[in-house]
């Protein structure tokens, strides 16, 4: 996983809001997550455990 503090963040929101059954909310962390990564993180390219197909 990319250690971008952004990143672990989304990452983050997005696991406790599958666990609250918040499946919207999940969707926008996934989505701002893909944002992120695309606006230039400098772990975007080839970073473990990104679920980037979601």
């Amino acid at each position: 996983m990319s250690g971008c503090v952004e990143c672990v963040r989304w990452r983050r929101d997005e696991e406790e809001a599958r666990r609250r059954g918040d499946h919207s909310r999940a969707a926008d962390c996934r989505v701002l997550l893909r944002r992120h990564r695309a606006a230039g993180c400098p772990g975007a390219r080839g970073a473990e455990g990104w679920r980037g197909d979601r």
